[in-house]
């Protein structure tokens, strides 16, 4: 899902605004992640239920023992069975298949060619559209972080919200309608926006559209709004500067970002444990995060790849289940948005692997080991239910520190909301025995 934030060029068609307000009427490794393993019999539980993903599997084994010959042939016999206009298993059987021939073709980079046709910039602002209004998947996010913002900063006549991974900048008039609607009247708001820099001689050309897009809904809001974007990857933001830049309570937004910054066992010092302490030194009000509840960070090929099969398999049987089955745009969030995903989480390795996703139990060891607490997110259950529709499967429960996005009783999305650790005052005790060595 994080590559459809990149694709969310908002200077093409704007949103309408009921698609953008919360309510019941609105549409071998270290670190935390190291050693996590898929559930117990996971194999097994594919083979009985769904022999596509046997069939995926066996692929997947006989290219980690290095059988090229059978491999092969098990890859072209699955792309030869498998239409992408089938159901869902057909769907996900091709584009898993298109990932393990780049595998075996020695191709580790994760950006093979997958895609049966190209989709232009038209063509992908259609597809993220056609995925907010008419799938929980990215609006989750949007709602839960927004119900920590809000509750973070209530009475405050100034905000400022560091977003990593702008995009579009579609998550944002949610909160501006939130805090427009505010007794009081709304705070002052200050984005700080961050992206990657747009190739071309204009690096800062998407971050002008965002801020853009969103001044232009602050304006009909008549909330006071100043945007600022920062061309950068994360790892390369200079904190201390943007902090500066405004003395107003600041909150950190991380939503489908965090993921491509790699792990400890990937860059030693340009890491996500590197980043979260930077984060933390700005004693941030909130830190929100959203991501992908599932594991390929720390799993090795296999596991990694079956991990991966049943996470997009229940996204694509969501897919089929809410989106019209023969159109242009969901065949672009198939087979571009989580195609381009599945492709590097098979075919990617060390650095090449941007797709690093963690469940949430490893990303909970993370930040707390990098000095942030919890904040509780379940009394944010109610509003973040209510603005969603649900329906085919689909559910909200919280399960502190996360509030999750349910299909079917699995997990798909999981958001929290943290902050610095607060250290206690020393004891009387302590502060006795400090005194007398003294």
């Amino acid at each position: 899902m994080t590559a459809i934030r990149r694709y969310a060029s908002s200077e093409e068609a704007p949103v309408g605004l009921g698609a953008h307000i919360e309510g019941p009427a609105s549409g071998a490794a270290s670190g935390p992640g190291a050693g996590q393993q898929p559930s117990s019999g996971t194999r097994q539980t594919h083979s009985r239920r769904r022999p596509f993903l046997s069939r995926l599997l066996a692929a997947g084994e006989a290219i980690d023992a290095g059988d090229r010959e059978r491999a092969r042939a098990l890859v072209e016999g699955i792309l030869r069975a498998e239409p992408d206009t089938g159901d869902a298993s057909e769907r996900i059987s091709g584009v898993f298949g298109r990932a393990l021939l780049a595998r075996l073709d020695g191709d580790r980079s994760g950006d093979g060619n997958l895609y049966l046709r190209s989709a232009g910039p038209r063509d992908m602002l259609a597809a993220f559209q056609l995925l907010v209004h008419a799938t929980p998947l990215i609006r989750f996010g949007y709602l839960s972080a927004n119900a920590a913002i809000v509750e973070a900063f209530q009475g405050e006549d100034e905000v400022h919200v560091i977003d990593i991974g702008v995009g579009g900048g579609t998550q944002w008039p949610f909160l501006l309608h939130r805090l427009a609607s505010r007794p009081g009247g709304p705070p002052r708001v200050r984005l700080t926006g961050i992206d990657l820099p747009c190739r071309g001689p204009d690096p800062e050309q998407r971050l002008r559209w965002a801020g853009a897009f969103i001044g232009g809904w602050a304006e009909r809001l008549n909330v006071p709004f100043e945007f600022h974007g920062v061309a950068s990857s994360v790892e390369r933001v200079d904190w201390a500067r943007i902090a500066a830049r405004s003395a107003a309570p600041i909150a950190v937004n991380a939503a489908f970002a965090l993921h491509h910054v790699p792990d400890a066992s990937v860059h030693p010092t340009a890491n996500r444990d590197t980043i979260l302490t930077r984060i933390r030194a700005l004693s941030p009000r909130v830190l929100t995060l959203v991501e992908p509840d599932v594991e390929h960070n720390a799993l090795q090929f296999l596991p990694r790849l079956s991990e991966a099969i049943g996470h997009y398999y229940a996204v694509f049987q969501a897919l089929e289940a809410l989106l019209p089955p023969h159109i242009a745009a969901r065949e672009t969030i198939e087979q571009v948005f989580f195609g381009q995903e599945v492709m590097n989480v098979v075919v990617g390795e060390g650095g090449a692997r941007v797709e690093r996703h963690e469940r949430r139990g490893a990303w909970q060891r993370r930040l707390r080991m990098n000095g942030f607490e919890p904040l509780r997110v379940s009394p944010h259950e109610p509003l973040v239910r209510g603005g969603l529709r649900l329906n085919q499967g689909f559910d909200v429960r919280a399960d502190e520190p996360a509030i999750l996005l349910m299909r079917n009783g699995v997990s798909i999305v999981a958001a929290s909301a943290w902050r610095p650790r607060q250290v206690p005052p020393p004891s009387r005790f302590i502060s006795g025995l400090f005194r007398r060595a003294g």
